[in-house]
């Protein structure tokens, strides 16, 4: 048990760490705003925002949110902080939309972690395992 709750835990973190990266390479990139058009629901209800926006050299471009939310996160004529690399407004994202799941991986992911190390020295002095 200890094992599986380390991994995960580790798992955890790591996909925490990469969403932390992820949040800072995006600030390097260009900064616009967008409106929400539309909103993509699945059949759970759960709503991925539909953006339009317009990069630097007048190009009008629409990409649909990464992260689904129910109940849903924007609005549609919702205005959104857009983000996307210099000359790759394909790979546009609404700024901050990742970092929500920031905060509950390491806190789960801390849990799990320190639960593991726990039960693993436990198992060391006896105490269970």
């Amino acid at each position: 048990m200890a094992l599986f709750l380390l991994g995960t835990g580790f798992f955890l973190l790591v996909s925490a760490g990469y969403v932390f990266y992820q949040s800072h390479y995006l600030r390097r990139n260009i900064e616009t705003q967008g409106a929400v058009i539309d909103l993509k629901v699945d059949e759970e209800g759960a709503a991925q925002p539909v953006v339009r926006f317009i990069t630097q050299n007048g190009q009008e471009v629409t990409f649909t949110g990464q992260v689904a939310f129910y109940p849903p996160a924007h609005t549609v004529g919702q205005i959104v902080t857009v983000v996307y690399p210099p000359n790759r407004p394909d790979q546009a994202r609404i700024k901050g939309e990742s970092d929500r799941f920031l905060f509950v991986f390491v806190i789960i992911g801390g849990i799990l972690f320190l639960l593991g190390v726990g039960d693993l020295i436990m198992g060391w002095f006896g105490g269970g395992g």
